[in-house]
């Protein structure tokens, strides 16, 4: 997957050099999305996610080859798996979720593009905390957050018209934990696993530059 990502980056820097020229446009700032984040992250317990994420990122350029980009997101239920409604026996029983999610990134391009288009590589950090509790008894909940700090780079598309694309991956590590009521054995039953991993990031972005 890593190895497609990739090529996906170079892909794009050959096949579009025509956009990434900017004699007449002179970009500062983006505004950014993907909504594929409802589907799932940036909370997940084996593999699956336990909420979506709907989110928006704004960077700007601190310089001529740096910028800053920050974002905020609300956690709620994953439109993929949608743990409102869960069978439990013959009953039907609702959980509640929500959270947040918030990251910095600082980004240095490395090719000619002024920032924020072309290659770049930069620290990005990240928190994400969320609660989830049953709406029949709210003592039965657990509270999910993660850390991340990673090193990311990628390639950020701008066209002649603004629209914007963002690639990325990179290597870092993530810090997990999971805060059990007592009385969320039963409901919540699962292993949460290490707390302490490698964490190796990858995805994209699209949005507008102006």
């Amino acid at each position: 997957m890593k190895k497609t990502l990739v090529s996906l980056i170079l892909l794009i820097a050959v096949l579009f050099p025509a956009a990434n020229a900017q004699e007449e446009d002179d970009y500062r700032f983006t505004i950014k999305t993907n909504p594929l984040s409802a589907l799932g992250g940036p909370l997940f317990l084996a593999f699956i996610p336990i909420t979506g994420e709907y989110k928006v990122l704004f960077e700007a350029r601190t310089s001529q080859k740096q910028s800053i980009e920050a974002g905020v997101g609300y956690l709620g239920p994953s439109i993929l798996l949608n743990l409102d409604q869960i069978s439990s026996g013959d009953s039907i029983s609702g959980i509640n979720t929500s959270g947040f999610h918030v990251q910095l990134g600082y980004k240095f391009f490395l090719t000619k593009e002024s920032a924020p288009e072309g290659f770049f590589i930069g620290p990005h950090v990240s928190y994400a905390a969320a609660k989830l509790k049953s709406k029949d008894n709210p003592d039965d909940h657990f509270e999910a957050k993660k850390l991340n700090a990673s090193i990311l780079f990628g390639y950020q598309l701008i066209t002649s018209g603004g629209f914007t694309l963002n690639i990325y991956t990179g290597l870092g590590f993530k810090h997990r934990d999971y805060i059990f009521a007592e009385e969320s054995e039963d409901l919540f039953d699962f292993d949460p696993g290490n707390k302490n991993v490698p964490n190796v990031p990858f995805g994209f972005t699209f949005g507008y530059a102006f």
